[in-house]
């Protein structure tokens, strides 16, 4: 039996780019059979923006609340697990996703958006999480030193942008990069279509990273890309 996990999702009210709220992104997922969802709401200045004036916790709450809200509408129907998507500021477009996630990580570090990748890298490293650059030759993107990164997306299945999948593989062939793949889904079922595929059931965060560690899934290739962003 093989398992299917979303590795990259949206939804309100944190993700402000999404089209649908948490309640109804779960019950899209468990529509589509998928065993476990990460969502990886973005974590930037923009989808802040609106809470200037609150304290980084504050701040983080908001962050969270989209997480509990998707994980209760799930229930026991589907694993939701905390990831993000994130971009700091000095990298204008370009987005990073971490996983294994905890809110003690986010709360921990109130310059989060002020880092450079490299101090991000570092700090993902020694909290035994994982991270890999989205989409990395989209448009605006710049692409990031290998070194920093544990792998990049390489099958992204969002159908209105431009991933050039295609480059991405070839990137990740020459640098030695790990490779995932994700829906980046900001709507419904219709956009579920991506993720990997386990032979194990992913319930938790240690199982995941384990599982993305050896590299024992399968990419899920699904749903129609944006132009020139074809299945490597």
């Amino acid at each position: 039996m093989a398992y299917k996990i979303e590795l990259h999702c949206h939804n309100l009210p944190v993700s402000i780019c999404a089209h649908i709220e948490p309640e109804a992104q779960a019950a899209a997922y468990i529509e589509a059979g998928y065993d476990t969802v990460v969502l990886t709401n973005h974590l930037n200045a923009a989808g802040l923006r609106h809470l200037k004036d609150a304290t980084w916790d504050e701040k983080i709450d908001h962050y969270l609340s989209a997480y509990h809200r998707m994980k209760a509408a799930a229930g026991d129907r589907m694993t939701v697990l905390l990831g993000t998507e994130i971009c700091p500021d000095c990298y204008s477009a370009t987005d990073f996703l971490v996983f294994g996630m905890t809110e003690e990580f986010l709360r921990a570090y109130p310059d989060l958006l002020q880092t450079d990748v490299a101090t991000l890298s570092a700090r993902v490293r020694e909290a035994g999480m994982r991270i890999y650059q989205a989409h990395p030759f989209r448009n605006r993107m710049v692409v990031v030193e290998p070194k920093l990164l544990h792998g990049i997306e390489i099958y992204n299945a969002q159908r209105r942008e431009c991933s050039r999948n295609d480059v991405a593989a070839l990137w990740a062939e020459r640098y030695s990069l790990q490779g995932i793949g994700g829906s980046d889904n900001h709507r419904g079922f219709a956009d579920a279509v991506s993720g990997i595929l386990t032979d194990l059931p992913v319930t938790d965060n240690a199982t995941l990273l384990k599982i993305l560690t050896e590299g024992s899934y399968r990419i899920l290739y699904g749903g129609e890309p944006g132009e020139d962003a074809s299945r490597p």
